[in-house]
């Protein structure tokens, strides 16, 4: 069984700018906090909200419950008379409304006042067209055919837009209706269909045309998700799907290329759950086999400590060292025991994985033997090979208690001096986790042998960049992955500052940097090329790897492909140490 998930399924702009600050001034915000309406169309997400103690105002409801709360607007917007009332209520008022339906709010006002009648084509029950046509005083909605009947019939300039979730065929079947009646007007016609909505209704006409089914997911309120099933019913048997358990009613068995897309108010982790659900229901019993084997090697983070083991023999190889394999122990067990503990801490897979979190909890006594076994191993190791590696070890450690604190969990320690310096450590886990690597592998060869960075300086310089940038990749591209539940989730992360996109592109430039060391030394005659050119492959591969982890389709495969795929850059650095 294929599945083929739309590159442009999930949240659109709009939806995810204001899902994402609404959760933001939710974990910041003193005040309490009322939403103008439902947020988007979308159940799971709502509930969120309402655990986060975001609170939803709905019409006939009374208004001073407003009063001296933070109160958001949705990404539908308000008229200018609703914004108003809002603001006289409202302590604070945040203005989440899409960048695309702002604009057609602006297009309505601006020709509104040039004395333009105003026609939109769209639902006039929906919250964004009751917003829109609150900016014009000469206004008329038009949704079917008999709408066209209440328009005037006296020739007056005319600006025809659009709802922005609306078909454009529809747009366009209405717009020649118009034309026809007002042949002798002047008409201007704003097509202010937004580019997400375009894009998911192409999209879903070749989704529905390659595959022999089609799943459309999204909330049963949601405009666009309804758009799409129909443009997809039309062609090839389709299922509206609001929630996994949806599936339970659905015999998917007989068909062999599923196509699901999902509407703009449709969170990554729900696509996600419902792809996985189908694959987990119709396994075949070999299929299911293996998957359980890739459920350890993944969840329990066995292939990716393997591949820090084998990173340890190259980073041996480049500064021409023989191979301590007790170090290699250290830094694999070290990996091990802070990527596990981080799996029972945070809070955050609850909602970004839950087939992660139910599998830690199946197999807790494991998991939890593994973590013991992996911190004695550690610290066994480290003691035995010298004061200052156990030293180094402990550091290293301290500084993992920042990848697995969550800012929102409360102790009896918030007001120390330890924990307020590592809360401040939090958003930049990525990096503090690399440099506690880095600091423990090339901080243990530097022990043993004092004289390595006089007598091999842009070696192990060159070692020390690979070390954290491989490291860095690997957990930036996580949280890339990982960004919209962690945020919807309240937990900071790099993606909290930077953009996804400018992170995956951050991470596919920073391998630059061991390059640059590299040319470095060979200018200083300071490098042996002969022995590290071999690098380059690992080095290279590592970018291309981030520049297909930034892809939409890369985001929404697998989980245990991606991981694979972000741990492997280890591996083709270890084969590259093979090559003499």
């Amino acid at each position: 069984m294929n599945i083929d998930i739309g590159k442009f399924a999930g949240f659109c702009d709009g939806v995810k700018y204001a899902v994402e600050n609404t959760f933001s001034q939710a974990a910041k915000s003193e005040n309490e906090i009322y939403v103008d309406g439902h947020l988007i169309h979308n159940p799971q997400t709502l509930d969120m909200l309402k655990n986060s103690g975001v609170h939803t105002y709905e019409d006939g409801e009374d208004i001073s419950v407003l009063d001296g709360k933070t109160v958001i607007i949705r990404a539908h917007g308000v008229s200018p008379e609703r914004r108003n009332i809002l603001s006289k209520h409202a302590k604070k008022l945040v203005n989440l409304t899409c960048k695309y339906v702002a604009k057609t709010q602006g297009l309505v006002k601006k020709y509104s006042l040039l004395g333009y009648r105003i026609i939109v084509i769209g639902n006039p029950t929906h919250p964004e067209i009751i917003g829109v046509c609150g900016f014009a005083d000469d206004v008329f909605v038009v949704y079917k055919d008999s709408d066209l009947d209440n328009l005037p019939n006296d020739e007056k300039k005319t600006l025809i837009v659009a709802q922005t979730t609306l078909q454009k065929d529809i747009f366009y079947k209405f717009v020649s209706k118009i034309k026809d009646k007002y042949k002798n007007s002047e008409i201007i016609i704003k097509d202010t269909i937004c580019e997400a909505t375009e894009q998911r209704q192409n999209e879903i006409l070749d989704i529905a045309k390659r595959n022999d089914i089609v799943l459309v997911i999204g909330g049963s309120e949601s405009s666009n998700t309804k758009n799409l099933y129909k443009i997809a019913s039309e062609i090839k048997t389709s299922f509206y799907v609001e929630y996994k358990e949806d599936l339970n009613n659905l015999d998917l068995s007989n068909y062999k290329n599923i196509g699901i897309m999902a509407g703009a108010s449709t969170p990554d982790w729900l696509i996600e759950e419902v792809a996985q659900t189908i694959k987990d229901k119709y396994a075949s019993p070999l299929s299911k086999f293996f998957s359980n084997i890739f459920d350890f090697l993944n969840y329990g983070y066995i292939f990716f400590s393997v591949g820090a083991f084998l990173m340890s023999y190259a980073i041996y190889d480049i500064l021409s060292q023989a191979f301590q394999y007790q170090i290699g122990i250290i830094t694999a067990s070290y990996y091990l025991y802070t990527s596990l503990s981080n799996g029972y801490s945070n809070y955050t897979i609850r909602i970004s994985d839950k087939k992660r979190f139910a599998f830690y909890n199946k197999y807790k006594l494991f998991f939890m033997s593994i973590i013991f076994i992996s911190c004695i191993s550690m610290f066994y190791f480290s003691y035995k090979m010298s004061v200052g590696i156990l030293m180094l070890t402990i550091l290293s450690s301290l500084l993992g208690i920042g990848y697995n604190m969550s800012f929102k969990k409360q102790s009896k320690f918030d007001n120390s001096l330890f924990f307020n310096v590592f809360k401040k450590l939090i958003p930049f886990k990525a990096i503090v986790i690399s440099v506690a690597v880095t600091i423990l592998l090339n901080g243990s060869i530097f022990i043993l042998n004092r004289n390595i960075i006089k007598e091999k300086f842009f070696a192990y310089l060159f070692s020390a960049s690979i070390v954290f940038i491989f490291m860095f990749i690997r957990q930036a591209l996580m949280e890339i992955k990982f960004s919209q539940s962690d945020k919807i989730a309240g937990a900071i992360t790099l993606t909290t500052y930077i953009e996804p996109k400018k992170l995956a592109i951050i991470t596919g430039l920073v391998p630059i940097i061991p390059i640059l060391f590299m040319i470095i030394g060979i200018a200083m005659d300071k490098f042996s090329l002969s022995n590290n050119i071999k690098y380059l492959i690992p080095i290279v591969y590592s970018s291309i790897v981030s520049f297909i982890a930034m892809r939409r389709n890369a985001i929404t495969i697998s989980r245990h492909l991606f991981s694979f795929l972000i741990d492997s850059p280890l591996y083709i650095l270890f084969l590259a140490a093979l090559i003499k």
